[in-house]
């Protein structure tokens, strides 16, 4: 199951809890988080009715949030950003959020896409984000299903090429083939 909504180990979760959505009031990067019964690194996300999520990283938030709660996350790491200096991981979340939400054609990232190896291209509807997976890095480009960013012909190519990885067909998934194939359209 994709949804995991974790509270104190000596409460359950209802169906009923399950059908209402609380906002994200806090966020925390924990070195060493409870997840599965297992000792490890995860973000903690909190709830205004003081539930907790753990996620391992970035492709398990998306997969688990929805947009609002993206927009919400993103604003939360910004204001922390602004207070204070942030460590690896809540700077590598801070960046992911920023370059999704707010791209910049004039980061490093875009100029470099020319050493880009496409592994794999992912959709999490539930959260309305694709991912393109590149080899020879633990990294991933992580952008909204709507917005246009500055990818290369190349690069679009590929991401067609490689065929769109979703949980299901759907409209979204086939409305961003269509995107993307008239994204590489207007760049001939």
């Amino acid at each position: 199951m994709w949804l995991s909504v974790l509270k104190d180990e000596e409460e359950s979760v209802t169906p009923e809890f399950l059908s209402v959505r609380y906002p994200i009031v806090n966020w925390e990067y924990q070195l060493h988080g409870r997840m599965e019964m297992k000792d490890m690194e995860a973000y903690k996300l909190t709830r205004a009715d003081g539930t907790v999520s753990f996620h391992g990283g970035t492709e398990s938030l998306f997969r688990r949030l929805d947009r609002d709660d993206l927009k919400v996350l993103y604003k939360l790491v910004q204001e922390r950003f602004e207070d204070h200096s942030l460590e690896e991981k809540e700077l590598i979340l801070w960046g992911d959020l920023r370059m999704m939400f707010d791209p910049d054609e004039q980061d490093e990232i875009w100029k470099n896409q020319e050493s880009w190896k496409v592994l794999r291209w992912r959709l999490y509807e539930n959260s309305g984000v694709h991912s393109v997976f590149l080899t020879d890095t633990p990294m991933e480009i992580n952008m909204l299903v709507e917005k246009k960013y500055p990818l290369k012909k190349e690069i679009l190519e590929k991401m067609i090429n490689l065929k769109l990885q979703a949980e299901e067909e759907s409209t979204m998934a086939f409305e961003l083939i269509k995107f993307t194939r008239s994204q590489i359209e207007e760049k001939q």
